[in-house]
């Protein structure tokens, strides 16, 4: 019998209500390796920001929502160690700019 699991993609629906980053049903989830992580805001005037810090396995760096109205994305790498990881998420809605530091776990491999 084979441990291989298709990949999933996670897609993170960001949102603000009342002064206060939603994430949809995913403030904290848990992802495999070789899943795919997508962040998109639902609202269509968001603009948002994330930054993926030091000690995280997906890319390090800081991704603004693309131009093509497609948000951000990357992989969890095959070799990613099992463990909280925190990243940082910035949202302009109008005048105002707001942010939050939710996480994701890297399961363990069966």
């Amino acid at each position: 019998m084979s441990n291989f699991k298709t990949p999933e993609t996670h897609t993170v629906n960001i949102s603000v209500e009342n002064g206060e980053i939603k994430y949809g049903d995913k403030p904290s989830f848990k992802v495999s390796r070789g899943d795919t992580i997508e962040w998109a805001c639902r609202n269509d005037n968001c603009h948002f920001a994330v930054h993926i810090g030091y000690g995280s396995p997906l890319s390090k760096g800081r991704y603004p929502k693309k131009n093509n109205g497609k948000g951000i994305s990357d992989k969890v790498p095959k070799n990613a160690r099992p463990g909280r990881y925190k990243y940082f998420v910035a949202v302009c809605d109008g005048d105002n700019i707001w942010t939050d530091d939710p996480e994701f776990i890297v399961r363990r491999s069966p």
